[in-house]
């Protein structure tokens, strides 16, 4: 640990031109980076160590193309030459599921989870023109692949490690079918892949500017918009109550459709829509079984 601090150190001190105050070691998440509150004379910058180069070029890229766009995501600053350590902005310590947990279902953290809504739609249009998709992380696109790959992966590490008996043919039918309804969407822009509360980060959280930014994002690739909003409004953490994902969702279509300047047909959306909400949460059954 002390030579991956002192890594973002010398990192922090060849961009500043001074060495750091403090540095924070962060707790760690859900993947295997590192991060680092990086505390200077005019304020904090956050200190990344991926041992994954690729993820790492990934995320960088992302960004800095949705940075150019004024998009919700976070300046890089610098980044080391082996390409395992870079500095970023600092959003704060407040996620949007921090906030929900303390205030609970109240109108302002409605509000929040609206404002995310609307900076995700802005976020998959706008990001989506002119990036290079054979930059993604895995594939290009959440195509039937990708999409039997999420179902398959239920049905390894949840149906078959409850070792119940169960019709493997029909099973595998099912999703073929599923995933061929779903590969013909009528929407493809940026599709995040892990839009949840945890990775929306809101500063000014009792304000009325209260803003959001995203993180954790290099996983992302070209697909249904749907998918997103399924994620994040269905997040088992979160248990948002049924009112609050209807509204949601028609704040969202709301604001995806001004964006795309023509006609949403909310029908097909919907449809499309509960079909990724299927799979997301098959997807996270196989990841709890997988990690349990």
């Amino acid at each position: 640990m002390q030579s991956l601090i002192e890594a973002i150190k010398n990192l922090y001190t060849e961009w500043k031109g001074a060495e750091p105050l403090s540095v924070d070691v962060l707790p760690i998440s859900g993947s295997e980076r590192r991060y680092f509150r990086i505390h200077g004379n005019d304020g904090s910058v956050i200190g990344t160590y991926g041992a994954n180069i690729r993820e790492n070029e990934v995320f960088i890229y992302f960004s800095r193309h949705f940075h150019e766009k004024n998009l919700a995501v976070p300046s890089i600053f610098a980044v080391s030459e082996d390409k395992q350590f870079y500095l970023q902005e600092d959003f704060g310590s407040t996620s949007l599921l921090d906030c929900l947990e303390t205030a609970g279902f109240t109108q302002p953290v409605y509000e929040l989870f609206r404002k995310s809504l609307t900076a995700l739609a802005i976020l998959q249009v706008k990001g989506h023109q002119g990036l290079d998709y054979k930059k993604c992380l895995t594939n290009k696109e959440f195509g039937k692949e990708a999409i039997m790959a999420d179902l398959l992966y239920f049905k390894y590490y949840f149906l078959d490690a409850l070792r119940k008996p169960y019709d493997k043919q029909k099973l595998i039918k099912d999703f073929e079918a599923l995933s061929n309804y779903l590969t013909h969407t009528e929407y493809k822009y940026f599709m995040f892949r892990d839009f949840q509360s945890r990775n929306i980060f809101v500063r000014n959280k009792d304000s009325e500017a209260a803003t959001v930014h995203f993180i954790d994002y290099q996983g992302g690739m070209k697909g249904a918009p749907q998918y997103d909003v399924a994620s994040m409004l269905w997040q088992a953490r979160a248990n948002l109550p049924v009112d609050w994902k209807e509204r949601l969702l028609v704040d969202y279509m709301n604001i995806f459709e001004t964006l795309i300047e023509d006609p949403l047909d909310r029908v097909v959306f919907r449809s499309q829509y509960n079909g990724y909400v299927l799979i997301r949460l098959l997807q996270v059954l196989g990841a709890y079984g997988f990690r349990g």
